[in-house]
């Protein structure tokens, strides 16, 4: 019984320890661990909160985009991903100003926002609406020879959004050496967005195409618009036969004689010739025939002309006067033969 006090003791010890509040201790959650709160969660008085509502350009909600928010000196203080429902809150934020960063579109057709700065403040989560654009489409402009199929550089194309007004949202493109250019195409819906294709200028020596083309832009995807000219026509044969100087003759010189003393060879024609004899001599001496011209050569000049006029004026003057002379030799002779047989008859008688 000696041992009773030390048990009524211990039964006293432990009915203090189950009667006390039990404790535990936690560290503090680091900021870039604590995930954010729930959404529809009332924010502490003294903390700000941030809502972001994010869709794409048709209104559609776009879940899996992820955002940071930053502090001044580009420390993260929270970050996130947009839910199925296209919603994303931030909460126990410090107020004052945030950057909000969006790191990825979470869709492959959509593009992202810009950095932006964010002022928060204690009460009502500020809402933010986001809405992130359809990447572009990437347009190729290709224009080619018709017949060749070479790149032809300069021509311009002007690039409008399909029934557009006052021309918005128009730009124009001039191909290179290589006959291409590049640029990139804004699209407005996840179908792809219309636009038309016309050629303003076409390359030099080439005829300008009238046909538009039309354009259909996907989001992120490439297109390629293509036009074929065709070369304007040039002569086969440049002109010749071009006078290398001006004709010195007179221009009112009549044009040289078809015959055969237009050759220039100053003989007459056998109807004038006169017979060989040595009383009346014959023209030793023919004029000499000017250089034979090559065919195709230029018109002669107006002193060739004249000179060949001379020649055959004065080879007919030797034709005609030897002529003369026989005809007076032969009319001498004839009557000096009758005078003599008159006489013979008178002695007869």
């Amino acid at each position: 019984m000696k041992h009773r006090p030390l048990l009524f003791t211990a039964l006293a010890l432990t009915a203090t320890v189950l009667a006390s509040p039990a404790t535990t201790a936690t560290a503090a959650p680091s900021p870039s661990a604590e995930a954010p709160k729930v959404q529809g969660d009332p924010a502490p008085a003294d903390k700000a909160g941030l809502r972001i509502v994010k869709t794409d350009p048709e209104g559609q909600p776009a879940p899996g985009a992820a955002f940071q928010l930053l502090d001044s000196a580009g420390k993260t203080l929270a970050e996130g991903k947009i839910g199925s429902d296209g919603k994303l809150a931030f909460s126990d934020l410090a107020s004052g100003v945030v950057r909000l960063k969006e790191t990825a579109s979470g869709s492959p057709l959509l593009g992202t926002v810009p950095d932006q700065n964010v002022v928060v403040a204690p009460g009502e989560p500020k809402v933010l609406a986001i809405t992130d654009p359809y990447k572009s489409a990437g347009l190729t402009l290709k224009v080619t020879d018709k017949a060749t199929g070479k790149g032809l550089a300069g021509a311009i194309v002007n690039i409008a959004p399909k029934d557009a007004k006052d021309d918005k949202g128009a730009f124009t493109l001039t191909t290179g050496p290589d006959g291409t250019a590049k640029a990139p195409l804004p699209v407005g819906r996840k179908t792809g967005s219309a636009y038309t294709a016309t050629e303003t200028k076409a390359p030099d020596g080439y005829r300008l195409e009238t046909t538009p083309v039309e354009i259909t832009a996907k989001p992120g995807a490439e297109t390629t618009v293509a036009f074929t000219n065709a070369a304007t026509t040039k002569p086969t044969e440049e002109p010749t036969g071009k006078p290398t100087a001006k004709p010195t003759g007179d221009p009112t010189a009549q044009p040289m004689p078809t015959s055969s003393s237009s050759t220039g060879t100053g003989e007459p024609s056998d109807a004038v010739s006169p017979p060989s004899s040595t009383e009346i001599g014959t023209a030793t001496s023919t004029p000499t025939a000017p250089d034979a011209k090559p065919e195709g050569s230029l018109a002669h000049t107006g002193a060739d002309s004249t000179n060949g006029w001379l020649l055959a004026i004065g080879g007919l003057l030797l034709a005609a006067g030897g002529g003369a002379v026989y005809a007076a030799r032969r009319r001498k002779n004839d009557e000096s033969e009758t005078g003599t047989g008159q006489h013979r008859r008178t002695d007869d008688n």
